[in-house]
């Protein structure tokens, strides 16, 4: 079947760039805007298949005859119309009005006005994509639409970006995703994955698409896209358009340079105070026996002060004893990227064609962290019999990605997590800060191959995975849609299409050996074969009936998606070096996943009624049969219906005589829709329990055993998801459209979703697959714009994005309070009845004192709510809250993840051709748990440790038990539980509720040190999670670029058409960060709806870059 379509698309592709290259008599002009000329532009003649675009001088040649109707119209201006008289010469200048109206939509059916579209619509230009360099097109929208959350992935230039539309509807926090659709190519939740937390983000198919080829892309995010796309789209859609050949004299060439370099250029707040040891043993230096001092063991940073003296070092270098603050930087590198695209285009009167080629080369700032991509893509209208009309796409991308940076977190010395990347947390776990990163840099490797083991920190095992292991991901996609308009009448036409998308991934892990020449090598591979297949067809019918515009479509729709993967890895390498599975000393070990398939049919219908431009109605309706609810026996609730409407009101044309001073444009909105939604395939099916060939004993020999299939129990009586949304919107234009508002209201409720529920290890299994739950969201939208200042030659336009989303949880099956969406030891995000989706709860976090009376019930007091102390021997800790007898809450909570709310702002400045973009994003409230804040906390490299160690930083003298004076002594906040005594002289004190502070006065125990405070109170093993938590808030300064339309007689020159020219700078800074430590808000290790755990500590990057366009 795949052949069979690659081959009609050649066929058809080759047809049309044969037949386009045949030139007719043209119209020549030029497009310009009120500050210059408009590259871009849209010429189309009204009722052809014909469309050009305006060149980088503004001018444009298009075949049209006398008495035909020229169409230019580009995103942010107004269209205009001509009709074609003798002059075969037409100049035309554009107003400017971002967001127009008129602004021609394509939702999941057909085109509409964006006016006549009942719920949130935002469109944005390919060169807003493109301007920003981005290797993923989602994470350039990151701050440009109202409702759209973007985070930028960490990992590398192919990280997979946290987005998402109007808060999480799904229990599944890995369900929560648009659905993103490309010319018209429905991508499969498992092509876009998110990242699940995994140590390594190798990205998504995102990361294969050229931006360079993007025309545009809208993001749907009201309701009624649930209808058109069906249950896929219950999260909303993002549209991604790529660009069309568009009819010209001759070929158009287009070249497009660009080149940026990432740099890291800041990090954690480190303490640059102390070296390393512990201030219980390691007082001093270690004195050897030839008289030399030698600095302390590795691993805490509690030791001797630095003071510029000469030491001997672990491996017996002598070195300075000082810190060194661009330790952690110097791990990194200034990495550079580059894009460069060439296109060809050309066509006649009956149609035209795009060939694009692209090569990117990109390199993270992590060394060895590389990403290349090569794509071609071939899109080509023909007009066949005078009116049916052809399109055709076909794209074709390999990539690979290598060594993306380790955003699991880790420290190799605590947890043995060696991964490439793992930088940074290691220097916040312990590496001394007079580290010389660039001596080991150069010295990992042992003379004969091998890690260096004289490095007694551990950290040159993280530099020789960095260096010499590889883990390569290699993608081949292909893409292709042909599409087919046949008009019957002027009022009624088919439409259909049949779209394939193949998406091939290849995993490498090639490591290294690394004892001496290079021993011990290990090698896996595994590959992953994703293919869909889509076909829809549908009647569309438009007519204009006295005062009313009506337009109706109804047609049917076939989807289906296949999977299926193998693995297998070596057991012992013959040789080193050789990274094949033909190496492997012994049997290689192979295993296969499971083939899956999912079937999708559906019909739908739309029908929409204008009557006299004032008000729009719309009606939905759409029935899927998905197999995902199909089971062994047939039966099944595989079948549900949804419907939808909305209607939309121009107030200001109905009351066009009383209001139009005051209102361009006036509109208010309202909609309402329901969305039913499966499962993932096979799950229904899965879980039978029988034998299990395949089991062998503990000697290897192979016996059955009787078990679950897989770890769910499955559900013979799923039902599908159910989904209601409103929304309600105000659209209003002042000023002769200078001043802009757009402002929705939404709520959603999801219930009888599908989920995964934990069940009690007695059971067998570990989980249920359940109906259950429901989720509220509700948030407002709101979206200013002006033009405060404008001139001949100049304009400012600002524009401010603010959204507020709430997520409740309704209710959870079975009466649970709540289910987990992510977290670790010790915290938790869930899902809380009552409260909100992403509720952080914590065990760990501090217990709070609680007075009870002699039967043990609670009582009031005034010491309740404060810190719970515990003594173990003469050592004092904080109690857990959830191993605090009296405590009312073993779990308190502590907040949310979600943020309060997200802004961005926005001002372009325009003068004659040069434009000034400067972009700021902001984010505002929302838990965060740092691992790598109790690492260096507990080991004492971060800057918030040094409060206690001396005098200077308010350290407390006392006398040890030994005898020995101090000054680094620390008192904590907080009183002792129930039943807390010491021992002073054989005499029993009971010290219940009594302070540290009070208790170190009356002389029963002493000052703790910083160091075992710091230990004490952040470590794994008896740390307060709640001290590293956070609340994420930040405005950074997320884009500066500064783009220039070189004068079209310099351009012509050089035998140009046109020229331009742009610098940028992308996450320039941050304005203000909550984080403490100064920790990269951005640093999240998930691109789930749960994500809380920031693992990685990687460092803050920005990024220069410039781009040459030039056309002939």
């Amino acid at each position: 079947m795949k052949k069979i379509y690659t081959s009609c698309c050649i066929i058809v592709l080759v047809f049309i760039t044969i037949s386009n290259l045949y030139a007719q008599q043209y119209v020549n002009g030029k497009v310009t805007t009120a500050t210059g000329n408009l590259a871009g532009a849209t010429v189309t003649v009204r009722g052809t298949s014909r469309a050009t675009q305006s060149q980088e001088d503004g001018s444009y040649s298009i075949q049209a005859e006398k008495g035909q109707t020229l169409r230019f119209s580009i995103v942010g201006y107004v269209p205009q119309e001509i009709q074609i008289g003798n002059n075969k010469t037409i100049n035309v200048v554009l107003k400017a009005d971002e967001g127009s109206l008129e602004e021609v939509v394509v939702t999941g059916f057909t085109e509409r006005k964006r006016s006549q579209i009942g719920s949130a619509v935002t469109t944005i230009s390919g060169e807003d994509i493109r301007r920003t360099g981005s290797i993923n097109p989602i994470t350039a929208l990151q701050g440009l639409v109202p409702g759209l959350q973007v985070q930028p992935g960490i990992g590398g230039p192919q990280s997979t970006p946290l987005f998402r539309i109007r808060g999480s509807a799904s229990l599944d926090p890995y369900n929560n995703q648009p659905l993103i659709v490309i010319d018209n190519i429905i991508m499969d939740d498992n092509m876009v994955l998110p990242n699940r937390g995994n140590d390594q983000d190798f990205g998504n198919l995102l990361k294969d698409l050229n931006p360079d080829d993007i025309e545009n892309i809208t993001v749907l995010r009201g309701g009624a896209v649930t209808a058109l796309y069906g249950s896929r789209a219950q999260s909303g859609v993002i549209l991604i358009t790529t660009k069309s050949g568009f009819s010209r004299r001759g070929l158009g060439v287009s070249v497009t340079q660009n080149t940026q370099w990432d740099q890291a250029y800041k990090t954690l707040d480190f303490q640059n105070e102390f070296g390393p040891g512990t201030t219980s043993s390691d007082l001093d230096f270690i004195k050897k026996p030839d008289g030399q001092i030698q600095v302390a063991n590795p691993g805490y940073n509690y030791g001797p002060r630095f003071t510029g003296q000469k030491v001997m070092d672990y491996d017996g270098r002598e070195i300075i004893y000082s810190a060194n603050p661009k330790n952690v930087l110097e791990a990194y590198r200034i990495a550079p990227s580059t894009n460069t695209s060439v296109s060809l285009t050309g066509g006649s009167d009956q149609g035209s064609f795009r060939l694009s080629y692209s090569n990117n080369s990109s390199k993270g700032v992590t060394p060895n962290n590389n990403f290349k991509r090569n794509s071609i893509n071939f899109r080509g209208t023909q007009r066949l019999l005078g009116k049916v009309i052809v399109d055709a796409n076909v794209s074709y991308v390999k990539s690979q990605a290598r060594n993306a940076a380790d955003v699991g977190g880790g420290n190799a010395m605590l947890s043995g997590n060696t991964s490439a990347g793992s930088v940074l947390v290691n220097f916040a776990g312990g590496i001394p800060r007079y580290y010389d990163t660039k001596y080991w840099i150069d010295n990992y490797m042992q003379p004969l191959g091998g890690w260096n083991r004289a490095d007694r920190t551990g950290f040159t095992s993280v530099l020789y995975n960095l260096y010499e292991n590889n883990r390569i991901a290699d993608d081949d996609n292909f893409r292709g849609v042909i599409d087919v308009q046949v008009p019957f009448t002027d009022y009624l036409k088919f439409q259909g299409f049949v779209n394939m998308n193949y998406l091939g991934n290849n995993f490498e892990n090639r490591t290294r050996g690394r004892d001496s020449a290079f021993t011990n090598p290990g090698y896996s591979t595994s590959t992953v074969n994703r293919f869909t297949s889509q076909y829809r067809g549908s009647l569309n019918f438009t007519k204009k009936i006295k005062d009313f515009n009506i337009f109706l479509i109804g047609g049917g729709e076939y989807y289906s998606f296949t999977s299926k993967g193998q693995a297998a890895n070596i057991n012992g390498a013959i040789y080193p070096d050789i990274y094949r599975l033909s190496n492997s000393r012994n049997a290689i070990t192979v295993t296969e996943e499971k083939p899956r398939k999912r079937n999708l049919g559906s019909l739908f219908y739309q029908a929409s009624f204008d009557y006299r431009n004032d008000i729009t109605l719309n009606f939905y309706g759409r029935n899927d049969w998905n197999s995902s609810l199909v089971y062994n026996d047939g039966h099944g609730t595989y079948s549900y219906f949804y419907p939808g409407a909305d209607v939309i009101w121009k107030f200001n044309e109905t009351f066009k005589n009383k209001l139009s001073s005051i209102f361009d444009y006036g509109a208010i909105r309202l909609s309402y829709v329901e969305a039913g939604n499966g499962t993932g395939a096979y799950t229904a099916n899965t879980g039978a329990y029988g034998a299990n060939p395949n089991y062998l004993d503990y000697l290897g020999n192979q016996v059955i055993n009787y078990g679950f299939s897989s770890n769910t129990l499955p559900n013979q009586a799923l039902i599908p998801e159910r989904t209601a949304k409103y929304e309600a919107g105000l659209e209003v234009r002042m000023l002769k459209n200078r001043l802009r508002a757009d402002f929705a209201y939404y709520s959603q409720d999801s219930k009888n979703q599908i989920i995964s529920f934990p069940t009690p290890s007695p059971s067998g299994v570990t989980a249920a697959l359940l109906n259950g739950g429901t989720v509220r969201n509700r948030g407002i939208e709101l979206s200013v714009s002006g033009v405060p200042v404008k001139t001949e030659n100049f304009s400012w336009d600002t524009r401010f994005n603010y959204t507020r989303n709430r997520n409740t949880v309704i209710s959870l099956p079975f009466g649970l309070e709540y289910t987990s969406l992510g977290g670790g030891d010790g915290y938790q995000a869930v899902a809380k009845v009552g409260g909100e989706y992403g509720t952080v709860i914590a065990p760990y976090a501090y217990a709070r004192y609680q007075s009870v009376d002699g039967n043990g019930n609670p009582v009031d007091s005034p010491l309740n709510g404060k810190k719970v102390l515990l003594l173990s021997g003469t050592t004092t800790l904080y109690e857990r809250a959830a191993n605090y007898k009296e405590g009312l809450d073993k779990a308190p909570v502590l907040g949310s993840i979600l943020p309060k709310f997200l802004g961005n702002w926005r001002n372009t400045f325009n003068y004659k051709t040069v434009q000034l973009v400067v972009a700021l994003d902001a984010k505002f409230g929302g838990l965060a748990y740092s691992a790598t804040k109790d690492f260096g906390s507990w080991l004492g490299t971060l800057k918030s440790t040094l409060p206690g160690r001396s005098p200077e930083f308010g350290g407390i003298a006392y006398t040890t038990a030994a005898g020995v004076a101090r000054t680094d002594g620390v008192i904590y906040d907080g009183i002792y539980k129930q039943g807390s005594t010491v021992n002073i002289g054989g005499k029993v004190i009971d010290v219940s509720g009594m302070t540290h502070q009070e208790v170190v006065d009356a002389g029963y125990l002493r000052p703790i040190s910083a160091a075992a405070y710091y230990a004490n109170s952040h470590s794994w093993f008896r740390g307060i999670r709640e001290r590293s938590m956070y609340t994420s808030s930040w405005v950074s300064v997320q884009q500066v670029s500064l783009n220039y339309d070189l004068p079209s007689t310099f351009a012509k020159k050089l035998k140009m058409n046109g020229l331009r020219v742009g610098v940028y700078g992308n996450d320039l800074f941050f304005l203000y960060n909550s984080a403490p430590d100064n920790f990269n808000p951005y640093n999240l290790n998930d691109s789930g709806s749960g994500a809380m755990n920031e693992g990685s500590a990687m460092p803050y990057v920005r990024r220069f870059g410039f781009n040459i366009n030039a056309s002939f």
